[in-house]
C-alpha cells in the first residue's frame, strides 16, 4: 500500500496506525494543535449523509433475485431464466471497461465474475472464417488498418487487440478470437448475444449454431431492428433483441412488431424507453457503465442491461481507499467525463499519475474511490502543471459531494461543491445548485506553484463545514458552513480551455474524525 500523502518523510505507518493515532490525540472539540475546534453555529442543518451498500451486500441482492450467478454456478443458463429475474445483465463486448473487449480474456473474465449472458460480435474475414471483433476494420484496436472482409485470417492472426489507451498503459495485449472457439467455451453454460456486424453472415451463422445443443435457449439474433436477419432468426426458432437508434424514434411502432426484445441506447430520451417499455416486450439497454445509467434506466421500466462495466455496475469490488495510478490499470468505476468517444485524448495513466490534456474543461470521475458514506470524511490529493502554469485564471482540483457517479462536466450547472486551485495560489471552494451557476463561498490566498511542482490539498467534510487546506502554506485555507451537499462521489477537474495539460496523484479518501476537521496535516 502507498504512503499516506504527506507521509513520504520520517517513519512509516500504516492506514490502521495512522488512523489509530488520530483517534488517540483527539478528543471530541479538541485537537493536535492545542487549539479548539469551532462550534457549529447554533440550529444550522447538518450536512445530508449519503446510504452506503456493501459489495457483499449488493452481489447478494443480485444473486438473490437471479440477475448474477453465485459462485460456483455454471449453468447451464438460459434467456428464458434471465427473463424469470426481474433484471438481466449481459456483458457488452464481454464488458470493454473491464477488460479488452472481444477477447476470450474478457469473456472469461465476464463470466467468472457472475454474468450469466456474453454480448459477442462476429466479423467474416475474407476467406470465410468467423471472428470475434467489433469493428469493421482491425485499425481501432491493433493499429493495423486492415478491412477485415478483405483480409484473410492468417493477416489477422497476428494481430493483437490492444486496449491500452482506453484501459491503460498495463492492459494485456489479446489476439482476436475465433468465433468457433467462443462457442465451444461459453455457449454450454452461457448465454450469447450474438451480433453479425457485416449484415452479411446469416446463413452461414444459423446453420453453424445447428452443432451446438441447446443453441436456441441460449442464442439471441442481434442487430438493429431494421435488420432483415431477424426474420430468418426467428423462423429458425432464436429469440431476436432489436435496437433502436436515433433515426428509429419516429418510427418504433413498425419496428416493434419485428423481435422479441427491444434495445435502446442508455442516453436515449426517456419519452422513447417509455414507449419501448409500453410495449410489453422485454427492453434491454446498452451501454450502460455507470450505476446512475442503471439506476435511471430501471426506473423507466428496463429490464436488460447490456454493460461494458460490470465489475462498478454490479458493484463487484469494495471501494477503494486509494487511487491506483501506479499499476498503470484503469480501476473499474473510474471513467473520464466523455466516455463513448474516442480513445484518443482521454486522461492518461502515467508515472503513477492521471493526465487530462483534453482542450476543453473535463472531468475525470473517481468512481472506485466513490460512494463513501459516514459523517466526516477526508479528500486529499496532489496536483501539478508539469509543462507550464495556465494563463489567466486556468485552475484545476475536484468535483465532490455528488450523490452518484453521472458525469460532471464543469461548464454546465451540477449539483455539488467545486474545490479549484488556481495558478495564482488561489484556493476557492465554490457551491453548484442544478440549473444555476457556481456562488464562490470561500476563498485562500497562498504563493503561486511552479511548473512541475507538485501542490498537496487537502478537503475535510464534517456535518457543519467543509475545510480546504494547503499543508504547505500557513493561513492558506478556505472554510465554509454551507451544508447543502454531502453526496460521496467525486471527480478530478481541470477548469480550463486548451493546455497546458494537469497531473493527479496520490488520491486519497477515507472517513474521518472529528479532530481531523481541526488538523494542519
Amino acid at each position: 500500500m502507498k504512503a499516506w500523502p504527506g507521509t513520504e518523510s520520517g517513519p512509516k505507518i500504516g492506514r490502521r496506525g495512522f488512523l489509530g493515532l488520530v483517534a488517540a490525540a483527539g478528543v471530541l472539540n479538541g485537537t493536535g494543535c492545542g487549539e479548539t475546534c469551532p462550534q457549529s453555529p447554533v440550529g444550522q442543518a447538518a450536512r445530508p449523509v449519503p446510504n452506503h451498500v456493501s459489495a457483499s451486500e449488493a452481489t447478494a441482492s443480485l444473486i438473490e433475485e437471479g440477475a448474477l450467478a453465485a459462485a460456483g454456478d455454471v449453468g447451464p443458463f438460459t434467456m428464458a431464466g434471465l427473463l424469470a429475474a426481474p433484471s438481466f445483465f449481459v456483458a457488452h463486448r464481454g464488458s470493454g471497461d473491464n477488460w479488452p473487449e472481444h477477447t476470450m480474456l474478457a469473456y472469461t473474465k465476464a463470466a467468472a465474475a457472475g454474468l450469466k449472458a456474453l454480448e459477442v460480435s462476429v466479423v467474416s474475414t475474407g476467406d470465410g472464417v468467423l471472428v470475434c471483433h467489433h469493428d469493421l476494420n482491425t485499425e481501432r484496436l491493433t493499429g493495423t488498418d486492415l478491412i477485415i472482409a478483405r483480409a484473410s485470417y492468417a493477416a489477422l492472426e497476428s494481430l493483437r487487440n490492444d486496449a491500452r489507451a482506453w484501459l491503460g498503459p498495463a492492459a494485456p495485449l489479446e489476439p482476436i478470437p475465433l468465433l468457433e472457439d467462443v462457442l465451444r467455451t461459453f455457449l454450454p453454460s452461457r448465454v450469447i448475444f450474438l451480433e453479425d456486424k457485416q449484415g452479411t453472415n446469416a446463413d452461414e451463422l444459423l446453420e453453424l449454431l445447428e452443432a451446438y445443443p441447446g443453441a436456441r435457449d441460449r442464442v439471441v439474433w442481434k442487430q438493429p431492428a431494421s435488420s432483415p436477419g431477424h426474420a430468418l432468426a426467428r423462423s429458425r426458432g432464436y429469440t431476436t433483441w432489436g435496437y433502436v437508434t436515433a433515426p428509429d424514434y419516429d418510427n418504433l411502432a413498425a419496428l416493434i412488431p419485428r423481435v422479441d426484445l427491444l434495445g435502446v441506447h442508455n442516453w436515449a430520451p426517456s419519452a422513447v424507453v417509455r414507449e419501448l417499455v409500453a410495449s410489453g416486450k422485454p427492453v434491454a439497454a446498452w451501454e450502460v457503465r455507470r450505476r446512475s445509467d442503471y439506476a435511471r434506466l430501471k426506473a423507466l421500466g428496463v429490464r436488460g442491461f447490456v454493460c461494458s462495466n460490470v465489475v462498478h455496475v454490479l458493484h463487484l469490488e469494495e471501494r477503494r481507499a486509494e487511487d491506483g495510478f501506479d499499476t498503470g490499470l484503469r480501476y473499474a468505476g473510474d471513467l473520464p467525463q466523455e466516455a463513448e468517444g474516442d480513445w484518443q485524448g482521454q486522461p492518461a495513466l502515467q508515472q503513477a499519475a492521471v493526465r487530462i490534456s483534453s482542450e476543453e474543461p473535463a472531468s475525470y470521475l473517481m468512481g472506485s474511490m466513490g460512494g463513501l458514506s459516514g459523517p466526516q470524511r477526508e479528500l486529499a490529493f496532489e496536483l501539478r502543471w508539469p509543462e507550464g502554469l495556465p494563463a489567466g485564471t486556468g485552475s484545476a482540483g475536484v468535483a465532490f459531494g455528488q450523490d452518484d457517479d453521472a458525469p460532471y462536466r464543469p461548464d454546465a450547472a451540477v449539483s455539488g461543491y467545486e474545490l479549484e486551485f488556481g495558478a495564482d495560489g488561489r484556493l476557492t471552494l465554490s457551491r453548484r445548485d442544478k440549473g444555476a451557476g457556481p456562488v464562490v463561498l470561500a476563498e485562500a490566498k497562498g504563493a503561486p506553484p511552479g511548473a512541475g511542482e507538485w501542490t498537496r490539498l487537502v478537503l475535510t467534510v464534517t456535518p457543519q463545514r467543509v475545510i480546504a487546506r494547503r499543508p504547505d502554506q500557513q493561513g492558506a485555507d478556505a472554510e465554509t458552513d454551507d451544508t447543502a451537499y454531502g453526496g460521496g462521489w467525486f471527480s478530478l477537474l481541470k477548469n480550463y480551455d486548451a493546455g497546458p495539460a494537469v497531473e493527479f496523484r496520490n488520491v486519497t479518501f477515507r472517513e474521518a474524525t472529528a479532530a481531523d476537521a481541526c488538523e494542519p496535516r
